[in-house]
């Protein structure tokens, strides 16, 4: 039996708010840069401690929207997320600008965790990996529309106004999810299983799956290029190809549409190649992607900003099928799942395009690297697709 709507449309809701927490103020880093007397590092490390809170808060999110319900973990979320914003508004230096993103961080962790486990909570198999591809497209969106409305919004408002409108929309979808979420906790007794758990017992079960191992890593690997694609795209488009901020929103914003395109197709080519088939193929575009990135030179933006579509495409079309998979076995603690699950995608990701950034390559190259770090998760993908095959034909 499926879900009312009016609860979907309030979960997918929810998912938009991590990437919004990113792109929105991309345009306006010139001009925070010099509210802040701070160098381009300094605004760069907003991103990556929003994105570490919004990994290591997962794993606090999840166990607590386990027990206590999705209900109370959106509310949670909504409301630090709120605060964050509006923190970040009214920050009076950089140092408190950090704390304010953490805050934001945090409270994209409850969200994104309430999400994922909603859907497992109501949904099973190829329909789960369905919703949450589709959860993809709706994050995909983001990146195409958020770049040139916080630009808008900065040049008319200055640019604190992309975090009150963020602040606004978190407090908006807390009145709705007060009204349309149900309050008691999930149900977390499956067939196979009378009774849950403990904790211990089930990080244990996650941690010795070597299903979600596999496809932790291949998301892992794959946010791991999308993360270095956003921090590379502004420097290449503006600072060395010249771009107003307004061109460089329009140039992100074509890949964000193609990416938003693909999560919505991946439903369809999952179900024509099935779901490890169709994760095996965007990890291999994914390599793609960065085998061009090698052959073209580091003046030439179009080639880039094309080359990383071709990248960022891979992970759209494998994200949400490889989520299904990892939570597929875990129905009796979704929440847990969907917590390690995207504290590794978020920190893994984060870890591996930080350390690429201190290697000394240029911003293509930097690229390229992280692309090509795909081929770890495809081999794994490979040898796992072989070895059901093998057993199967043992079978038969």
């Amino acid at each position: 039996m499926n879900p009312p709507l009016l609860p979907l449309i309030l979960i997918f809701s929810l998912v938009p708010l991590s990437p919004l927490g990113i792109d929105i103020y991309l345009p306006s880093i010139p001009q925070m840069m010099e509210a802040f007397q701070a160098t381009d590092n300094d605004l760069k490390l907003t991103i990556s401690i929003f994105i570490f809170a919004l990994g290591i808060g997962q794993l606090v999110a999840g166990p607590i929207s386990d027990r206590y319900g999705r209900k109370t973990s959106a509310l949670q979320g909504l409301g630090l997320y709120a605060l964050g914003s509006l923190a970040v508004a009214v920050a009076p230096s950089i140092t408190l600008l950090y704390a304010a993103r953490i805050l934001q961080g945090l409270g994209a962790a409850f969200t994104m965790v309430t999400a994922m486990a909603w859907v497992r909570d109501n949904y099973e198999g190829e329909a789960a990996g369905k919703w949450l591809s589709y959860m993809g497209g709706m994050t995909s969106v983001i990146p195409t529309v958020a770049p040139m409305l916080g630009g808008l919004l900065a040049l008319v408002w200055g640019w604190q106004s992309g975090f009150v409108l963020t602040g606004v929309v978190a407090i908006l979808l807390f009145v709705l999810a007060a009204v349309v979420l149900e309050g008691p906790p999930p149900v977390s007794v499956r067939a196979d299983h009378e009774e849950p758990t403990r904790l211990g017992s089930n990080l244990k079960a996650i941690a010795t799956n070597g299903q979600f191992r596999i496809y932790s890593l291949a998301n892992v690997f794959s946010f791991a290029g999308l993360l270095t694609y956003i921090a590379t795209a502004p420097i290449v488009a503006m600072k060395e190809g010249g771009l107003s901020e307004i061109g460089f929103a329009i140039a992100f914003g074509i890949v964000g549409l193609f990416q938003m395109l693909m999560s919505f197709l991946a439903p369809r080519i999952v179900s024509r190649l099935g779901q490890r088939q169709t994760i095996r193929a965007g990890l291999a575009v994914s390599v793609l992607g960065g085998v061009g990135l090698l052959l073209v030179p580091d003046s030439a933006t179009q080639a880039f900003f094309a080359l990383a579509t071709l990248g960022c495409a891979g992970f759209s079309v494998l994200a949400g099928t490889a989520i299904s998979l990892n939570l597929q076995p875990f129905g009796y603690c979704a929440g847990l799942a969907a917590s390690i699950d995207g504290c590794l995608r978020m920190v893994g990701g984060a870890a591996i395009a930080a350390m690429l950034g201190f290697v000394g390559l240029s911003s293509v190259q930097t690229l390229a690297a992280a692309l090509l770090l795909a081929l770890i998760p495809l081999l794994l993908v490979i040898n796992d697709i072989r070895g059901r095959e093998g057993v199967a034909g043992e079978k038969a």
